[in-house]
């Protein structure tokens, strides 16, 4: 996570101001995050998705479909400013007799998809948004993973927070579906708008706000000549 850091900040924030552009938005890791353990304020969100491992020690590698990515949250109305803690679980080799736990490797897809969804979620539950997605982005396994999950040497799993129990949506790469954009879907207004779509409403409320104008003009003009006349 440490050489990934700059990257999963960079990522966020620009999805924030994608969506809300006047409100500050911070993320940082902290490694003594814990699920369910909150402070008062604070929401949580968690995924388990895909990365890969190597070895410190025998350089060995492996892949792994229930990684645990933990978020929390806190909002603050009044400052217009938001955090997230981030923490990254992380798992150790299974053939060294004492092997370190090993930070994992995640490539810029599911980075981003992780981001998405907590994104999704933080304006779900940060600011009450309707919105048209309804399921998490699924992640992407860039190759196919066998047998069970080794608990014995998952930080996550030694800790209590076991991932087994969780399912993984993951998708082959020609069958991934396409990551949306997020914005807040208004009530009249079709959700998940097109740029044309949404250029061609601006368009019409510029000729309809110029419309108006135009025949407020003329009745001032009118109004204008009327006096006039009955003046002389």
């Amino acid at each position: 996570m440490t050489r990934d850091t700059e990257v999963w900040k960079q990522m966020f924030q620009e999805l924030m101001r994608e969506v809300k552009p006047w409100h500050r938005w911070t993320l940082r890791p902290d490694k003594g995050l814990l699920p369910n353990v909150l402070k008062p304020g604070w929401m949580q969100y968690q995924q388990w998705t895909f990365a890969r491992f190597q070895c410190s020690s025998c350089s060995r590698n492996w892949a792994s479909a229930q990684v645990l990515v933990l978020f929390h949250m806190h909002w603050s109305e009044e400052k217009s400013r938001g955090q997230v803690k981030m923490r990254v679980f992380t798992q150790r080799c299974k053939k060294c007799p004492q092997p370190l736990f090993e930070d994992p490797e995640f490539t810029q897809e599911n980075i981003s998809r992780i981001l998405k969804n907590l994104v999704f979620r933080i304006m779900k539950k940060c600011y009450r948004g309707r919105f048209q997605l309804t399921e998490e982005v699924p992640m992407i396994k860039d190759i196919s993973l066998e047998g069970p999950h080794n608990s014995d040497n998952c930080e996550a799993c030694l800790e209590g927070f076991c991932a087994r129990s969780k399912q993984v949506t993951s998708l082959p790469q020609s069958q991934t579906p396409r990551v949306y954009s997020i914005y807040k879907v208004e009530e009249g207004v079709e959700p998940w708008a097109s740029r044309k779509n949404v250029c061609s409403y601006i368009l019409q409320n510029h000729i309809c706000r110029n419309v108006s104008i135009f025949c407020c003009c003329v009745i001032l003009i009118v109004i204008v000549v009327i006096v006039a006349r009955t003046a002389i």
